[in-house]
């Protein structure tokens, strides 16, 4: 094996910053094109930090053009060049792109050679990298578990909407006539699927309608409380694991950005408490007879007589509405709405502006050392691509974190 095939890619030039703009500008660069696409076959970190590392900051025109934040197709570039031509290494949100400008036509210059290079020559950067990687600021994507319950429960009341559930309109009577007894089954049928559907939704609904409003409050928690609630854990989770009043109770006392203390007797609080005991029996699957009575019988021995007589729609059907209260399903999603509205309404408009974004998007970012939650990245999915390649490599972690 010559050396050529075994340096080809440790042996790239940087090209500098003025020479680049020059070669642009004047469009000298080389023709010819190809790429390959790095997933995890070398960490984009290891690469981020081996690349600044052996050949200084970032240097591509593509670091000249994204905007100061991570809202970019291409976060970061190096460019350089050698007899074939001009390469990039480009980072984007899900993968590291490498684009060769040129006639890279040797036999050298095959992805597993580039892979196998640069992870043979990471021993050789190693204390370089710890270092730039320990001037980097460590974040810990996750999911928003307020947003994520949010976009649930909207998935399900479309699915809810789109039934265009009416039981005035759609319930099936007993058949009177030899024709209606015909179709009967058919009709009761195609309805039994709809309102089981319809039930089970609400039944969803209803129990996750308090969760949303309990994740809300954790996350104004987690969010705002004070410092020394956060750094002492044994205090932080007594708050957390508190029953949700109690938690409402001490929120302005815990807790930064409160102007005035949660009133319990506001009509938002006392419509969510309601709210909440009724999921608790439903949730909790409790034998309240009252709150579950379909209708009353008397029996002469085994034989039953019939207080008042319904039908089987009423018998089936109408007493999974009823359980399930589906025709106040919509209220109750007001309901919560305007309790989580008027936990904001005491905060202050800054604190106010920063919990409404937070609210709104999928995922979060949090630095445990500074103890700081952010937004990381635009609610967009950016992603582009100028090519596909088919030369995908097993990935292989290399030595070291």
């Amino acid at each position: 094996m010559d050396d050529e095939h075994l340096n080809y890619f440790l042996e790239l030039e940087v090209i500098p910053p003025k020479l680049l703009a020059k070669i642009l500008i004047e469009k000298r660069q080389p023709k010819g094109f190809m790429g390959w696409i790095l997933k995890n076959e070398i960490r984009p970190i290891d690469i981020y930090c081996y690349l600044y590392a052996k050949y200084g900051p970032p240097n591509g025109f593509m670091n000249f053009l994204r905007n100061d934040s991570s809202d970019n197709l291409v976060h970061w570039e190096w460019t350089f060049m050698n007899d074939d031509g001009m390469v990039m290494f480009q980072g984007h949100n899900y993968r590291t792109e490498v684009q060769f400008l040129g006639s890279f036509n040797r036999l050298a210059i095959t992805k597993a050679n580039l892979i196998t290079q640069i992870r043979g020559d990471l021993k050789n950067y190693g204390k370089r990298m710890k270092a730039i990687r320990t001037q980097l600021e460590k974040w810990t994507e996750f999911v928003n578990p307020f947003q994520s319950i949010e976009s649930t429960i909207e998935t399900q009341f479309k699915k809810l909407r789109e039934l265009n559930i009416s039981p005035a309109v759609d319930r099936v009577h007993t058949p009177t006539s030899t024709e209606e007894m015909q179709t009967y089954q058919e009709r009761f049928s195609a309805m039994a699927e709809k309102y089981t559907f319809g039930t089970g939704l609400a039944f969803g609904l209803r129990c996750m309608l308090p969760v949303l409003a309990e994740t809300f409050i954790n996350l104004l928690i987690f969010t705002l409380a004070k410092k020394e609630i956060k750094e002492d854990d044994s205090k932080y989770k007594s708050f957390v694991s508190d029953t949700i009043t109690n938690r409402l109770q001490v929120l302005h006392i815990n807790c930064l950005g409160f102007e005035q203390p949660v009133d319990h007797s506001h009509i938002a609080c006392r419509n969510f408490y309601q709210l909440m005991n009724d999921r608790n029996d439903l949730l909790h699957g409790n034998f309240n007879v009252n709150k579950l009575k379909i209708g009353e019988v008397y029996f002469n021995g085994r034989a039953p007589v019939m207080y008042k007589y319904g039908d089987m729609w009423q018998d089936t059907l109408g007493t999974r509405i009823e359980s399930v209260k589906l025709e106040h399903i919509e209220a109750n999603y007001s309901i919560v709405k305007e309790f989580i509205s008027y936990l904001i309404s005491l905060l202050s408009q800054k604190v106010k502006e920063q919990i409404e974004v937070i609210m709104s998007v999928h995922d979060l970012g949090y630095n445990e050392k500074m103890s700081r939650l952010g937004v990381l990245f635009s609610s967009r999915a950016i992603e582009g691509f100028m090519f596909f390649e088919s030369e995908f490599i097993t990935p292989e972690s290399p030595p070291g974190e």
